[in-house]
């Protein structure tokens, strides 16, 4: 059941409540605030900003990168881009907006799920589409099995992103991280070490890319018991960070075993 407050948003962008609830695409999570707007420009294939003015990252997914400074596109990014025009058109760019628990990101923009007036949530037509891979940052984790099932889909059918290794299987960690890559990775090496610091459990991976989860976000991690990975390969997603020292040369923080998969 969708919240009141969104079923009233949509209806009154010219959707029906009806219609919304029978969907079960994604819906939001109870509790977070909503609003009707219209989006005014299409940034890339996961930001867009509205008539007001406010930019917004779409939560829960990441899609290629537009080149920018002489750098080239990454590939599927132009793909991803028009994909989520093409979207917004249907509903002539108006949009329920709803407000991530962490609404905003170090650059100011808001952290948001868009809806159409239908009650399809953007993000989750993104991913069946190909065009975006879900990623997962504590503590925006309301959607993760949802957006991870809508993933799934895409990905055994190779469509778009999937269809090219460097997102299935991911990037091979022995061999490093690659300077072009940008944003959001799929990493997949064996475990060499797992270390344990104050704050953080350290899975280190073959080829100096280290995993860091905090401690703080255990919970989030059912089952899994990291001192027995060593030896294991796994495949990683998150936010690629250049973080060299005597250990590692990239890092990549994971907050949740969404964002985890055992290969063995």
């Amino acid at each position: 059941m969708l919240p009141a407050v969104l079923v009233a948003v949509l209806a009154a962008s010219g959707g029906c409540a009806a219609e919304t609830e029978a969907t079960g695409d994604c819906a939001p999570p109870a509790g977070l605030s909503s609003e009707r707007a219209t989006v005014a420009y299409v940034n890339d294939g996961d930001t867009v900003r509205l008539t007001s003015g406010d930019r917004v990252r779409l939560v829960g997914i990441d899609t290629p990168e537009l080149g920018r400074d002489g750098s080239p596109d990454e590939p599927y990014a132009r793909e991803a881009q028009q994909a989520l025009r093409a979207l917004l058109a249907e509903s002539e760019n108006r949009v329920a907006v709803v407000d991530a628990s962490e609404g905003e990101d170090r650059y100011g923009r808001r952290l948001s799920y868009l809806y159409l007036p239908d009650g399809r949530s953007v993000q989750a037509q993104l991913l069946e589409q190909g065009v975006a891979m879900a990623v997962f940052i504590a503590p925006n984790l309301e959607l993760a099995d949802c957006l991870t099932a809508r993933e799934r889909a895409a990905r055994e059918a190779d469509r778009g992103i999937w269809s090219l290794p460097a997102y299935d299987p991911g990037l091979p960690s022995a061999r490093g991280i690659p300077d072009t890559v940008q944003g959001a990775a799929i990493v997949q090496g064996r475990v060499k070490s797992v270390g344990h610091s104050r704050n953080n459990v350290w899975i280190n991976l073959e080829g100096r890319v280290a995993l860091k989860i905090d401690r703080d976000k255990r919970e989030h991690f059912p089952g899994w018991d990291f001192d027995a990975l060593e030896g294991t390969r796994l495949r990683a997603r998150g936010w690629v960070v250049h973080h060299s020292n005597r250990y590692q040369d990239w890092m990549i923080p994971v907050d949740t075993a969404h964002a985890l998969e055992r290969l063995d």
